[in-house]
């Protein structure tokens, strides 16, 4: 599997919203892959404080989808 095809998947790929033989290419992929697991890492360290920051404040709901919805538009294209 290329780059694009990949990156196209890492959203899925993080949300274990993908079938179990994509799931293995994908990660195959990653693992010689330095391009794609630096995006992987960065979006799920991204995830990871955006949680962290938000649960000390609480972000209305329509907030937290919309920039859901935006951060894996971003990806998928």
């Amino acid at each position: 599997m290329n780059c694009k095809k990949v990156i196209k998947l890492i959203s899925d790929y993080i949300d274990k919203e993908i079938e179990e033989t994509q799931r293995e290419i994908v990660e195959e992929h990653l693992k010689i892959c330095r391009r794609c697991l630096s995006i992987l890492n960065t979006i799920e360290k991204t995830i990871f404080l955006s949680k962290t920051l938000y649960k000390r404040k609480k972000v209305p709901k329509r907030i937290e989808k919309t920039l859901y919805y935006q951060i894996r538009i971003r990806y998928k294209k």
